[in-house]
């Protein structure tokens, strides 16, 4: 904003080339009659400018809230006297200034602290940075204009005059730069006070702390938790790759060398798809999405779900991709009591254990599909990639180990479960071929079966 001017005509003082030869030092006459030297400040000028200063300040605040839209509210209450306050204190060490001299260097030290607490002041308030430099810019231009008049009548002469402004630009940009630095002060401590708040909530959740002490806490910073969530467990931290790639605005913990993140709404599929974007490859898991005042369930399930990955109870989980403990919830029941599944296991599963690895994994996983596809051999070779003749071949193997077993509708659910749970495959059998199955969000990597092998290494027809 250009600054303003006295509008009433200026006196034109005389230049050196006015002045005779045998001048030694060029004077001008004062409004008092006072001879001052050209170039410097006459005696009592702070307190010529001084006079009406408490209507100048209440023409800088009108032009204010004219100009300023921020500030375009009744100037009442703290706000009003904040407003005041800050533009009387400006006049005052401006004329501070002036009283020292236009040869005095304009140190800000004294009273700097106090246009950072207006920046600052203005981060707690909510409002742009822009707006406190607009009402300097306001003030200044007012101020000079009546400075300027009064500087005049005092008997100021031309570079006097220049002095003077050079000074109150000098001004402006000072408190304005310490200003900006006490802003950004504040929006360090803002974003600083934040972080550490995200940092308690999480340790509250991941503590199962009671939802009103969680409550609490989130209201100290103005947070409304979402009323879903799903606890993610970073195993070994999240490094700095990853951290680049995670959103920092959601509650989160350190536990020994996991790292706990409380994702909101991680049940829809696009939130989803962004968890295993930015999660592929860490080893995460995720719990499911519940009720945030219920958030240990998705702790302990996570929790629970990463040690039975890691001691080889969750063959169906692995690969790079994070595990998504919904995905996976049959694994995790059986996975829930091993010494159950290896009693339930050597009893259904016996007549497997005298013969070969290579056969006894082949029959296992045609066993598997043969159950869950309900005998329907053409699908279960389309499953497998091998000729129908294969499966029924391998049918008549497990048909001379197992017996009767294979018509014993309990046992064929009892062998059901705990081939799930042992057998390491791809993707879940279902009943219905690949061609009708629906594209999902997420898919998880994992050992592919013995059907994408090379064709030397696939049955023979036979």
């Amino acid at each position: 904003m250009p600054v303003g001017v006295s509008t009433e005509p200026i006196v034109l003082l005389p230049t050196a080339a006015d002045r005779p030869a045998n001048a030694t030092h060029p004077t001008v006459r004062g409004a008092r009659g006072q001879t001052v030297p050209v170039g410097t400040f006459p005696p009592g000028l702070s307190d010529s400018l001084a006079h009406g200063l408490e209507q100048l300040a209440d023409e800088i605040i009108a032009a204010i809230a004219a100009e300023v839209p921020a500030y375009a509210r009744p100037l009442e209450g703290s706000f009003g006297q904040g407003v005041r306050r800050g533009v009387e204190e400006a006049l005052a060490r401006f004329l501070a200034l002036v009283d020292a001299g236009p040869q005095a260097a304009g140190d800000l030290a004294a009273s700097r602290d106090v246009y950072v607490r207006l920046g600052r002041g203005e981060v707690r308030a909510g409002r742009s940075l822009d707006n406190l430099l607009s009402a300097y810019r306001v003030g200044a231009r007012i101020s000079w204009r009546r400075m300027g008049e009064a500087a005049r009548r005092a008997g100021l002469d031309a570079a006097g005059l220049v002095s003077l402004a050079e000074m109150m630009f000098a001004y402006i940009d000072g408190i304005s730069a310490a200003s900006a630095d006490g802003y950004a002060l504040a929006q360090f401590e803002v974003a600083s006070e934040r972080e550490r708040l995200w940092d308690r909530l999480g340790e509250l959740l991941l503590s199962g702390a009671d939802p009103a002490t969680i409550e609490h806490a989130a209201s100290t910073g103005a947070i409304r938790l979402p009323e879903r969530m799903a606890a993610v467990l970073i195993p070994d931290g999240p490094g700095d790759h990853l951290s680049a790639r995670l959103s920092t605005g959601c509650p989160r913990a350190s536990h020994g060398s996991d790292f706990w993140l409380f994702v909101g709404e991680a049940d829809d599929p696009s939130r989803r798809l962004w968890l295993a974007e930015r999660l592929a490859g860490t080893g995460a898991v995720v719990g499911p999405c519940v009720a945030w005042q219920q958030i240990t369930t998705s702790v302990e399930r996570a929790g629970f779900a990463r040690a039975a990955l890691v001691a080889g109870r969750l063959p169906a989980a692995t690969g790079p991709d994070p595990l998504i403990t919904d995905d996976h919830l049959t694994e995790l029941l059986l996975a829930r009591d091993p010494r159950l599944l290896d009693d339930l296991a050597q009893r259904r599963i016996a007549p497997l254990a005298g013969l070969p690895e290579r056969t006894r994994a082949r029959l296992a996983e045609t066993l598997l599909y043969w159950l869950t596809l309900h005998g329907q051999r053409q699908l279960v070779a389309e499953r497998l990639h091998i000729h129908p003749q294969t499966v029924r071949y391998r049918v008549g193997q497990l048909r001379e180990l197992f017996g009767d077993t294979l018509d014993d509708p309990d046992a064929r659910f009892e062998l059901e479960l705990v081939l799930r749970a042992t057998t390491c495959r791809g993707p879940r059998p279902t009943a219905h071929p690949p061609a009708a199955q629906a594209p999902t969000a997420h898919v998880s990597v994992t050992q592919q079966p013995a059907a994408q092998q090379p064709t030397s290494q696939r049955d023979p027809a036979g």
